[in-house]
């Protein structure tokens, strides 16, 4: 493990309620002990138009990192921990609930060069750090839409972010067309009542004004927004097609010349806020 945290600057909440989540299945990549077989089925994902435009927002809001202590926490194979390491971030540490994830996010950064730059934890909870040990700029990439207690979560992250460090946050929003046109299917038309959106581990929706208020609740404030899938792109294929979807991925186009520009930016599936104390 890279650079292990001091242990008098680490101390693992014993709050459990921000530990409930549900799991992905045995079967699915996260979960593989496979890492080569893991870090390609994550590398096809973020290869989508969807991807590749909401991680160049989130790259926009971390802003410059260098000689910056940096947090992500649920970092998944660590494609960030990789953008933070190589941007010169003077700490760099990824969390995750998934041991196996973690060591594909090992093996995801050894194969980059970078993995005695990073610190890899495993934990179901955001441990609690000493005042010496804030981060400048946290990470919440799709986690708090899979956590029971989503506030105490965001309360933990502002704890441990510097007095002028950044949190950015990233979520599904229930304040887009798609929402309205995949929702109003699946919760009126097939009364699939706990629907949640594209993954089943999914626990609720946001909307723009429910994430601030959220933020404030912890002593955050937004300055800057970024939404991505402001038109759906991804249709269902017709069963003759042979296919599960069509992707009309020339439409994000508009994601990236409108997703930062409000009121644009509060209006895609996918929301991003960039967070600094009050």
């Amino acid at each position: 493990m890279g650079n292990p945290l001091q242990r008098n600057h680490l101390e693992m909440i014993q709050d459990t309620r921000i530990q409930s989540r549900k799991r992905y299945a045995d079967d699915h990549w996260i979960r593989s002990k496979n890492n080569e077989k893991a870090m390609q089925a994550y590398l096809e994902q973020q290869s989508k138009a969807y991807s590749r435009i909401k991680n160049a927002f989130i790259i926009e809001l971390l802003g410059n990192i260098h000689h910056k202590r940096f947090l992500d926490y649920g970092c998944g194979p660590g494609m960030f921990l990789g953008h933070a390491a190589k941007s010169g971030a003077s700490q760099v540490v990824g969390i995750d609930i998934e041991e196996t994830v973690l060591s594909t996010a090992r093996y995801f950064t050894e194969k980059q060069g970078i993995a005695d730059a990073c610190t890899f934890l495993v934990s179901n909870q955001f441990p609690a750090f000493s005042s010496e040990a804030r981060f400048d700029a946290i990470l919440l990439k799709d986690v708090i839409e899979h956590v029971e207690d989503d506030q105490s979560l965001l309360n933990a992250a502002a704890k441990a972010v510097a007095p002028d460090g950044i949190v950015v946050v990233s979520t599904q929003n229930a304040l887009s067309l798609n929402y309205l046109i995949e929702g109003t299917y699946q919760h009126i038309i097939r009364g699939a009542k706990d629907w949640y959106g594209w993954d089943p581990t999914h626990l609720r929706f946001y909307t723009p004004q429910r994430l601030k208020t959220k933020l404030k609740m912890a002593g955050l404030r937004c300055i800057a927004w970024r939404s991505i899938y402001l038109i759906p792109h991804k249709i269902h294929a017709t069963l003759s097609s042979g296919r599960r979807f069509y992707r009309l991925e020339s439409l994000t186009r508009i994601d990236s010349l409108l997703g930062r520009f409000f009121p644009w930016n509060r209006f895609g599936w996918n929301i991003i806020v960039k967070a600094v104390k009050h």
